[in-house]
């Protein structure tokens, strides 16, 4: 007889609420007074046990889990267990770290870590746990529990199911035979999720073509929570050689959209701006470089159905996993990197989809007390080393070095290609602890918000971000980089039209790059000098240059009182509500859109020029579009070099 079963009167459907049982035989010694049996799962997004269902990476919310005190309410547990044995069932949550505590040696450690210790990469750092405790009377070996997780008979509406669809929902069983004895592991099922009836369809077509190139576009079917239903790519032929004069502004490239019509399923949607450019210089490509799998926090996805969704769901061109170094770095940090690596390897194709190896720096310099911010470091070839800084998870952790500049000795020295990103949504960057040489780059939003500055909509951290944390801090500090935005996605799904893994359904991030053509080492080069610009999900085409140098270039002015041609094209996904124009710390001036949905300017700035107060010989102009419906686009900045 199984030990763990799981079983659903009905298909389980993605988002929705539902019932489900877990029936579970015991084997071994009796459980004690004061033991407990655990039911667990995995990332809220994917996978394990009733937390799984509510735990922070699930579509019902960070504080979600499943509850034993109203029959009524939404996500009631209950459970029947053998006469003589008197059961308390609770639900509750552990994440990663232990915030509630102070002392940093108990803070790196919490009850997810003995999950890992026997299931490895397939337990979540974050779980709900739903707790069977004896109260008094001991359960035998073969007594059998049976938990009903959204119980509807005292008029719940029952448990909400995670929002990612998977054919492998994990439910693992523990026991502690005694209060605070080791967990020990009974069995685990996994059900099937289903993606719900098809909502949204997604078109994305190339975002520059030449006239006389066959176009490919791809459309997704989409659930209400971003699950794929069903995929298509079509052929369509060139485009025509002479567009129609009226409908082309002088100077201006034609632009183009795509409907389709998905008469199977009755759907419609239209694509991204297309730009016919005769000759193009450079081609923009669309990637998600900020993203986690089950190797630290990430949810149940595995590296490569990290990429799976990237290139066939998200359809995005180029992806990159950026694990944190407290999970890669947990146990077997080889084993875990050459999963990291094995991926990227296997999934990178030269015209198709590319990959960057990455990981995220967590906790650089906190072992010595001091917090200055999360990083990403991305690598050009395909078998750069590990190191990490992180101490959590105690003795299971494997540390390298404590401080940043540590890590670039050590790159250094192992002479591989890197950048770095730093990650301002965390919202503790110290720029003074900038990676001179090797940080281009600035992550301006993610699903935890804009951390552009304090103006901007949907602020990191509802505003509670410190000013001196913000991108624009760092800019107006002389720090020459430029911008991506990333979901940050921890349930193993980039660019997902739904980040559910904290619960609240946050909006995407995506990185637009400037390149010769879609390979590693072509986008790598992109992302090295600043040729980005960063969405907030949408598929905004942005143009922008300062005396002809466009978004990431330098510009060196020959003297401060020539003035400066500021020109910005702008081809929407919605209307255009603004576009502003942000020039050394602050707004130089905003364009109403009134609603058009493409908008050109050409600003002549004649004031003469004055540096940034830390940076005297340095200068910015970058801009930042505002469309109806949330839509928004950041330019990376032209950066102004002042004579001496």
């Amino acid at each position: 007889m199984r030990a763990v079963s799981t079983t659903s009167p009905e298909p389980l459907i993605a988002g929705s609420m539902a019932t489900w049982q877990c029936r579970i035989v015991l084997r071994g010694a009796p459980v004690e007074a004061g033991g407990c049996i655990v039911l667990r799962g995995a990332p809220v997004e994917a996978g394990g046990c009733v937390k799984i269902a509510y735990d922070l990476r699930g579509e019902s919310g960070y504080d979600a889990f499943p509850q034993a005190k109203d029959p009524a309410a939404p996500n009631f547990a209950s459970i029947e267990g053998p006469e003589g044995a008197d059961l308390a069932l609770e639900g509750y949550r552990s994440h990663h770290a232990n915030h509630a505590a102070e002392a940093l040696e108990e803070r790196i450690e919490s009850e997810s870590y003995f999950w890992r210790d026997l299931l490895g990469i397939y337990s979540s750092l974050n779980l709900h746990v739903l707790r069977i405790t004896v109260v008094s009377g001991r359960l035998e070996a073969g007594d059998e529990l049976r938990v009903t997780c959204g119980d509807t008979s005292g008029g719940s509406p029952g448990m909400t199911v995670p929002g990612q669809a998977k054919p492998d929902w994990r439910h693992w069983v523990c026991v502690e035979r005694a209060e605070g004895a080791p967990l020990e592991l009974l069995g685990g099922d996994t059900v099937v999720v289903q993606p719900g009836p098809p909502e949204r369809l997604v078109v994305v077509a190339p975002s520059i073509v030449a006239p006389d190139e066959e176009i490919s576009v791809a459309h997704v079917a989409l659930d209400a929570c971003g699950n794929p239903v069903r995929r298509v790519r079509v052929q369509f032929p060139p485009a025509a050689a002479e567009p129609d004069a009226a409908d082309v502004a002088e100077g201006a490239n034609p632009l183009d959209r795509i409907r389709i019509e998905d008469e199977r399923i009755g759907l419609a949607g239209e694509s991204n701006p297309i730009e016919i450019v005769e000759e193009p210089r450079f081609r923009l490509y669309w990637g998600e470089i900020h993203g986690h799998t089950c190797l630290s926090d990430g949810g149940q996805r595995t590296p490569d159905q990290f990429y799976h969704h990237g290139r066939d769901t998200a359809l995005l061109d180029f992806a990159a996993i950026t694990d944190h170094d407290f999970g890669i770095g947990l146990h077997d940090p080889d084993k875990h990197w050459q999963m990291v690596l094995d991926a990227a390897r296997d999934f990178n194709e030269s015209g198709r989809f590319v990959t960057l190896p990455g990981w995220e720096i967590s906790h650089a310099g906190l072992t010595d007390g001091q917090v200055y911010g999360h990083k990403n470091v991305y690598f050009l070839e395909d078998d750069p080393p590990f190191f990490s800084s992180s101490p959590y998870g105690k003795s299971r952790a494997h540390m390298d070095y404590t401080h940043i500049e540590e890590l670039v000795d050590l790159l250094e020295r192992a002479r591989v290609s890197f950048m770095v990103v730093d990650h301002t949504s965390h919202m503790v960057t110290d720029w003074d602890r900038f990676v001179e040489g090797y940080t281009r780059l600035v992550e301006v939003y993610s699903f935890f918000g804009c951390s552009e500055a304090l103006d901007v909509p949907v602020p990191v951290g509802r505003g509670s971000i410190p000013e001196e944390c913000t991108a624009r801090a760092g800019l107006d500090r002389g720090r020459m980089v430029g911008f991506t935005a990333g979901t940050d996605t921890h349930m193993g799904a980039p660019a997902a039209y739904r980040e559910t893994s904290f619960g609240h359904g946050k909006v995407p991030g995506l990185t637009a790059v400037w390149a010769t053509e879609l390979t590693r080492h072509a986008i790598f080069d992109a992302l090295w000098h600043r040729r980005t610009y960063a969405t907030r999900g949408e598929r905004i085409l942005l143009h922008t240059a300062v005396n002809g140098r466009m978004m990431g270039e330098e510009l060196l002015l020959p003297a401060p009182d020539e003035s400066r041609r500021v020109a910005v094209a702008v081809a929407g996904t919605a209307p255009i509500e603004r576009l502003d124009l942000i020039h050394n710390g602050a707004t130089l001036r905003s364009f109403d859109g009134g609603g058009r949905w493409e908008m050109a300017i050409d600003f002549e700035h004649a004031e003469p020029m004055a540096g940034l107060p830390a940076a005297p010989g340095l200068g910015y102009y970058y801009a930042r579009v505002v469309q109806e419906g949330g839509g928004l686009a950041w330019s990376s900045p032209t950066w102004v070099i002042l004579p001496s």
